[in-house]
């Protein structure tokens, strides 16, 4: 079985597939956005506070572009087919009949509405990139077809959308006085350890173990813009 450099992986049914891409992608683009606020005495006119400071409120879900991404031989088109499947909930056949099960007993179609997250690795773990994403964008180039007109190259630009997640980016640079395995969250208005074990670690009961291993004494008071480590669950266990 030849190495694989990179893939799209879905574990969610009926989505569940796999992409691999036959090359690394020519460049890898990463851009993440914040939102914050300013506080300050107000201009003479009101428009925007003069002199004031700027505080961190949250930051927005990483996003990350994948540009020149190669597909060739006979499995090109249903490679391509199942990046644009993952973008268009219960789409296929399968989808179809599944997602019309799940409607006619639940009386809603909000399952339809949700994309797959999907993983993104590429390289080893240790070393490259693994995210849980969302697919958003795919521009698809059919470059090369056989003699009976079946695409058997194609190129492709795909943006992904970082979901929240136990993965990211392994391990944790010693520098940071992390653990390996742990990663690094940056803590939003509005936000206390309480919810964060909530929303990490699908329970509350693990904010005191969390609150142990950053040395916070005050869990539902934190600052907007303080950076927390999230331990590996491995590290809660007794």
């Amino acid at each position: 079985m030849a190495y694989v450099n990179a893939m799209l992986v879905c574990t969610q049914a009926p989505m569940v597939g796999a992409v691999p891409f036959l090359f690394p992608p020519d460049k890898v683009q990463m851009t993440r956005d914040v939102q914050f606020s300013s506080h300050g005495s107000s201009s003479p006119n009101g428009a925007k506070p003069a002199g004031g400071l700027e505080s961190f409120k949250k930051a927005e879900p990483l996003k990350i572009n994948l540009s020149e991404v190669l597909f060739s031989g006979p499995e090109t088109k249903p490679l391509c087919d199942q990046l644009l499947n993952w973008m268009s909930p219960g789409s296929g056949r399968l989808g179809q009949m599944v997602g019309g099960a799940l409607a006619v007993k639940t009386k809603s179609m909000n399952h339809v509405n949700r994309l797959p997250v999907l993983t993104f690795q590429m390289g080893p773990p240790s070393a490259g990139f693994l995210y849980d994403v969302m697919l958003q964008s795919a521009q698809i180039s059919f470059t090369r077809f056989n003699r009976t007109g079946i695409p058997i190259r194609a190129r492709a630009t795909l943006t992904l959308k970082e979901q929240p997640s136990l993965l990211g980016t392994l391990p944790t640079n010693p520098t940071s006085g992390g653990l390996p395995g742990r990663r690094t969250y940056t803590v939003t208005e509005g936000e206390d350890l309480v919810n964060l074990a909530r929303s990490h670690y699908g329970g509350t009961s693990d904010w005191r173990r969390l609150a142990d291993a950053n040395g916070i004494d005050d869990p539902l008071r934190m600052r907007p813009g303080t950076t927390i480590y999230l331990p590996n669950p491995d590290e809660f266990t007794d």
